[in-house]
């Protein structure tokens, strides 16, 4: 019986609900169906989402949340972490997926040293850019990031980020949109979780998926549900789900809900439109998300937000004199999206092909196989 190959997955955090876990936990479903017997390696590790892998817990990747938003010091990256981490590609020459760890300054030297000596174990290495410093302006800059080991081969999310890697590092990427599981969005229970939440059909639900940082923008976001309520005819419900907190401290004209479903599915077949009213967005999956599902999406302004229209995405911009008025006319099945454009755009089951073309380009030091 052959042995399946080995390949590492590193990132400061996995298994949870941003963005970069999300689209993780659909990379390495799709390196197990090819047959690699991925490890997931990060500073902040959750095994809910991650059933195809094995777990490595590395805190020296992660800087902890302390009180009032700040971050602690990450622990110092050991030799014995960094064996571990190589051994888990494979050894020496063996696969390391790199996904915004080498985009993100946090925790920095420890992840310039870990990086540094998986170039020097001759690992191929596939980078893949979220987030860089420069287009996050709430972001302390760290102008040694991102990382361009040799033996690697770049990633970038969308096209805006692949010509800022070229302008400010000089890093040639390949662009790969962020991707859509239907079967992990459709099927919901609109009906069963609506009743649990204390909803009626009448009610019209505003869905905010996101935690409150600061370039999420919650407060736009609930002062566009409070000028929805002013015009909607019954209840208007503000689902923030990553907060606790409502932005207008019950000053709103919206009920105010927070938690999230037990799924995708449930979460948006128990929404009526969709906010993502962010500054900056790498991506913006629910964007894309909502999109697909026929719901209203009301967006702020980040670049990315081109490249979804041109693939069939027709938003309600937050701030256009006319969106409160949109939203309404759109909800019910009245969206204007491109919806069959947009899936089959970003179709997800397309990955494992991919990686066909990615993994043999991330090239291998002459001194070591690769494998």
């Amino acid at each position: 019986m052959t042995a399946r190959r080995r390949l590492v997955y590193l990132s400061h955090r996995l298994g949870g609900y941003d963005g970069v876990s999300i689209e993780a936990e659909k990379w390495i479903g799709a390196l197990g169906a090819l047959g690699y017997q991925v490890t997931a390696a990060a500073g902040r590790l959750s095994t809910r989402h991650l059933a195809e892998s094995t777990p490595l817990l590395l805190p020296s990747l992660w800087r902890p949340e302390m009180d009032a938003g700040q971050l602690g010091e990450a622990p110092p990256l050991k030799a014995p972490d960094i064996a571990a981490v190589i051994a888990a590609g494979g050894g020496p020459g063996g696969y390391a997926v790199l996904d915004n760890l080498a985009t993100l300054p946090t925790a920095t030297d420890n992840v310039l040293r870990l990086v540094a000596a998986l170039e020097a174990a001759g690992m191929r290495m596939l980078i893949r850019h979220h987030d860089p410093h420069w287009d996050e302006l709430t972001r302390r800059p760290d102008e040694r990031f991102p990382i361009a080991p040799a033996g690697s081969r770049h990633v970038a999310i969308s096209g805006h980020l692949r010509d800022r890697l070229r302008e400010y590092r000089g890093i040639e990427a390949v662009v790969r949109f962020n991707t859509l599981d239907m079967d992990r969005l459709e099927g919901g229970d609109r009906a069963g979780f609506r009743r649990t939440a204390g909803i009626s059909a009448r009610d019209l639900v505003l869905l905010h998926p996101v935690s409150p940082y600061p370039r999420k923008a919650v407060d736009v976001a609930a002062r566009f549900a409070d000028a929805v309520a002013a015009g909607w005819h019954g209840r208007v419900v503000y689902w923030l789900t990553g907060g606790s907190r409502d932005p207008l401290a019950g000053q709103g004209r919206y009920t105010f809900m927070t938690g999230r479903a037990a799924s995708p599915a449930d979460m948006y077949a128990a929404a009526d439109a969709v906010l993502l009213t962010s500054s900056w967005e790498g991506w913006g999956n629910p964007a894309t998300e909502g999109a697909a599902l026929g719901l209203p999406v009301v967006t702020g302004q980040w670049p990315a937000l081109a490249e979804m229209r041109e693939l069939g995405l027709r938003d309600i911009a937050v701030a256009a004199p006319d969106a409160v008025d949109r939203l309404l006319s759109e909800t019910g099945g009245r969206a204007v999206h491109r919806v069959e454009e947009v899936r089959t755009a970003l179709d997800g089951s397309r990955l494992p092909a991919a990686f066909d073309e990615l993994l043999p380009g991330a090239g291998s030091p002459p001194d070591h196989t690769g494998r």
